[in-house]
């Protein structure tokens, strides 16, 4: 088991597949990086999981409910903010690792398309705004944004 391989792949859709439980990034980062530690003893231990991404989704499930159980007077109540988007955790969690993907490729952008694109999808603000405060025209900005999205289209 390449356990490199599988933190590669599986680490930062398990930190957001957690962000839908818990709204602390230390919290979610000790839960899965706790997770992959269990996987690697359990390898060196030679009781290696046939299904490592589901053992990994388990773990930092369960995780995650036990701290909110930890934290909370009503134990009940410790479901993820988002259940009534998706059916399954399966569903939860490809849709954690497609928003990794998405968030990769935002990363691969040049720099300033990047933050021109944030500031427009994420920040909410307007061509115009955006112009304003980098110094830019209003054109260059709606380029600009316009070819990331074109890119991230493309991948």
């Amino acid at each position: 088991m390449d356990i490199d391989r599988l933190f590669r792949l599986y680490y930062k859709p398990m930190c957001l597949y957690a962000m839908h439980y818990l709204n602390d990034t230390d919290a979610v980062e000790d839960i899965v990086q706790d997770a992959f530690v269990s996987l690697w003893q359990k390898a060196e231990a030679g009781s290696v999981p046939m299904q490592p991404r589901a053992y990994l989704l388990a773990c930092v499930r369960n995780a995650c409910i036990d701290l909110l159980r930890r934290q909370q007077s009503h134990p009940q109540d410790a479901m993820p903010a988002d259940a009534a988007g998706a059916d399954t955790e399966e569903e939860a969690l490809a849709g954690a690792e497609k928003e990794a993907a998405l968030w990769a490729a935002v990363d691969s952008l040049p720099p300033g398309r990047r933050k021109m694109l944030l500031m427009h999808k994420r920040d909410g603000l307007s061509h115009k705004a955006i112009a304003e405060r980098l110094g830019v025209s209003e054109g260059t900005v709606r380029n600009q944004i316009s070819r990331a999205l074109k890119k991230l289209r493309n991948k």
